[in-house]
Order: C-alpha cells, then sequence, then structure tokens
C-alpha cells in the first residue's frame, strides 16, 4: 500500500495484552489506557506519546476518558471499596474525587464544555443514561424499560447520541441535553453489532 508523501507508519505507544480504551490529553502529548493485570483487575496508565518515558501508574480503573479541561475520568474503585465516577487532575497532588456509587457506571463521554459526564448505569435495574455534573448531581435522561447505553456528546454540544433496543430492534437514537425528544436516527437491526 501507499502512503501520502510526508506520513510516517503508525509506531505501538504501548504494548501488551489486555489493553483497552486509550484516550487522548487535550493537547494530545499524552496517552491514558486501562490495562488489565494478571490478576484481572484493570489499572489505568498514562504515558507521554513521544515515547520519552514509561507509562505512570495513575488509579485503579477502567474505562477511562480525558475531558476537554484536562479532567481525567473513569469508573472504579477506591482503597476503601468505594466504587463509582472517579474524575481527577492528573497534573496536581489532588487526590481523584469519586463523584457517583456504582461499579457499573461505564461509558463515560465528556461534554465538549468539559463540566458534564454522560454515562450508561444499570443502578436503576435496567440500563439507562445519565447526566452527570462534575460540581454535583445526578440527573437520568432515559427511563425506558429497554436497553439504553453508549452516550456520546454531538461534537456542538447540541444533542446526545446513544444505542437502544425499545422498539424491539437496537438503532442509534438522538435526544437533546436533557432527554428531550429521543428518536432513532438509524436501524442496526435484531442483534447489536460490536
Amino acid at each position: 500500500s501507499f502512503l501520502p508523501a510526508g506520513a510516517t507508519i503508525p509506531q505501538p505507544v504501548a504494548n501488551g495484552a489486555n489493553l483497552a480504551w486509550p484516550t487522548f490529553s487535550p493537547d494530545g502529548s499524552r496517552v491514558a489506557y486501562a490495562a488489565q493485570d494478571a490478576g484481572g483487575v484493570w489499572q489505568i496508565y498514562i504515558m507521554p506519546m513521544d515515547g520519552s518515558s514509561e507509562p505512570q501508574y495513575h488509579a485503579e480503573g477502567k474505562g477511562p476518558i480525558w475531558g476537554p479541561t484536562g479532567l481525567l475520568a473513569w469508573t472504579g474503585c477506591d482503597a476503601n471499596g468505594m466504587c463509582g465516577i472517579f474524575a481527577d487532575n492528573p497534573d496536581d497532588d489532588q487526590p481523584a474525587t469519586r463523584l457517583t456509587a456504582s461499579i457499573n457506571d461505564i461509558g463515560l463521554n465528556w461534554a465538549p464544555n468539559g463540566q458534564l459526564l454522560v454515562y450508561m448505569s444499570d443502578v436503576s435495574g435496567n440500563w439507562d443514561i445519565f447526566l452527570l455534573s462534575i460540581t454535583g448531581g445526578v440527573v437520568v435522561l432515559t427511563d425506558d424499560p429497554a436497553t439504553d447505553g453508549l452516550p456520546v456528546w454531538a461534537p456542538d454540544g447540541s444533542g446526545i447520541a446513544f444505542v437502544s433496543n425499545r422498539d424491539g430492534n437496537w438503532g442509534i437514537y438522538l435526544m437533546g441535553t436533557n432527554g428531550e425528544d429521543p428518536h432513532k436516527i438509524l436501524s442496526l437491526g435484531p442483534n447489536l453489532p460490536d
């Protein structure tokens, strides 16, 4: 195959089995990711993109996502066994802040303003979409007996897309930022694709 002029061949940033959820720092100079240790515990590491140093352990957890203001969020548990969504500025010496209380608060996605997160959780008995303010407060955005999950913000912050099987088939839905007017924009069929 041919590479465009000036293109470089992609190189691995980190090597090993069971690496997942890579996420770039806002300036693109670092990547955070989760790696599973020999005991099956997920741990978050941060490393520079230029390979100038080895990955540095940051916290126990999975699903890290770096926000536009420099905060890193993930799902995990602290040393006292308290689980949920954590947020932290990895560049200060302050401890991470736990923002929710369930290990099943997953699929995090930052709003473009860096002040809100959407995520999925089964704390209500089935999978729904929740909105979390980093200054405190959680609002449920979907309340359907079907499965709603994998939320992502529109790049301009005007809405939230998610997957659901609420009509018996899987599809991608779009709703307003307060959960208003959820409507299917793409059908995916009877089985949720990988």
